[in-house]
């Protein structure tokens, strides 16, 4: 693979990463645990109930591509493979133990998305609400898929050309709003909770 190939796919899989991560960020901040909130988005369920179930399955789907291994693809994997071949060319900065520990890094973090994903197909096969406590180991994987993508995808472009990217503004800009979406919907729903009350003292 030439260089300036190496680069152009490092970019297409950033952007795959970005959408990954965005997506993990909104449904996170949609899965509320204080009442008042709750009771907000219930009002709208059925909204809010498919988009929080599209948003993580969009997750997995852009991490699915991250992993992917069909040569014809974009990936993490495919890319350190790339660098294997030509490893002084392509990335200059790491040696072949680092090369190495990453390709581990991929394969870990590929069977636990498989596992969760074989998990979540099958739920929304027999469209079976996912419980809480399923909830929230999924929810403690994912964030470690999370945390690792970015970390493997940022070490693979150090070795590089030194560069990294932060991802952190994404995601506080995805918090923030969907934080500021929840407090208009709990504002909305105390304004309707205080004009039942007034008419119920009115009468």
């Amino acid at each position: 693979m030439e260089l300036q190939e190496f680069k152009r796919q490092l970019t297409e899989l950033r952007s795959v990463i970005s959408d990954g991560v965005a997506s993990f960020s909104v449904w996170r901040g949609l899965m509320v645990e204080d009442e008042a909130s709750a009771h907000a988005l219930n009002r709208y369920r059925g909204l809010f109930l498919p988009a929080r179930n599209a948003l993580l399955w969009m997750t997995f789907m852009q991490f699915a591509k991250v992993f992917n291994r069909d040569p014809r693809t974009v990936s993490l994997g495919n890319l350190i493979i790339a660098a294997e071949k030509d490893r002084e060319h392509l990335t200059p900065y790491a040696t072949e133990d680092d090369l190495q520990r990453l390709l581990k890094q991929i394969d870990d973090s590929d069977d636990m998305l498989t596992r969760r994903k074989s998990i979540r197909d099958q739920r929304i096969a027999h469209h079976d609400a996912i419980s809480v406590g399923d909830t929230r180991l999924l929810y403690g994987e994912m964030s470690q898929l999370v945390e690792e993508v970015k970390s493997t995808y940022n070490s693979l472009t150090s070795y590089s050309d030194r560069s990294t990217t932060s991802f952190n503004f994404l995601i506080r800009e995805s918090e923030r709003h969907t934080s500021q979406v929840m407090n208009i919907m709990r504002e909305e729903r105390d304004r309707s909770i205080r004009r039942i009350k007034k008419s119920d003292m009115a009468t």
